[in-house]
């Protein structure tokens, strides 16, 4: 069984390249990402193209569960996840504070921290658990 690489934020720049560069050195890449099915499914075929193994999730992060149903999906449908890359921006533009709103805040903050915050909680237990385990954050 091949080790698992969970790439939250897999689109077409850091995310997807991440994710095909783990599935070169061996990895199975778990790509999610908000939006556009099609570029999430030309991800995983350009990873399969090239001999590597991967599986492509629409997923949003701020929705209740749903990154947590993610990783329980791929640990027990696909393998152990050994590598959470968190690679979910939330850019609210290029305002003052005084510009931006509380609903582009709590947003911000929600997808970037929050987020973040329930993938280890989920996560980081059964790292401690087998011995092992890296997040790498991005954004």
């Amino acid at each position: 069984m091949k080790p698992v690489c969970l790439v939250l934020g897999a689109g077409a720049g850091i995310g997807g390249t991440v994710a095909t560069k783990f599935a070169q050195e061996g990895y199975h890449s778990s790509l999610c990402r908000r939006s556009d099915k099609e570029g999430l499914d030309r991800l995983v075929k350009n990873i399969e193209d090239q001999g590597g193994s991967a599986n492509g999730y629409l997923m949003n992060a701020i929705e209740d569960n749903a990154i947590e149903e993610v990783i329980t999906s791929i640990e027990t449908d696909i393998g152990p996840i050994e590598v959470l890359v968190y690679n979910l921006g939330a850019q609210t533009g290029m305002k003052l504070l005084e510009q931006t709103s509380h609903k582009e805040f709590e947003w911000g903050w929600r997808m970037a921290s929050f987020g973040l915050f329930r993938a280890a909680k989920v996560l980081c237990p059964l790292m401690v658990e087998r011995g092992k385990g890296t997040f790498l954050v991005t954004s």
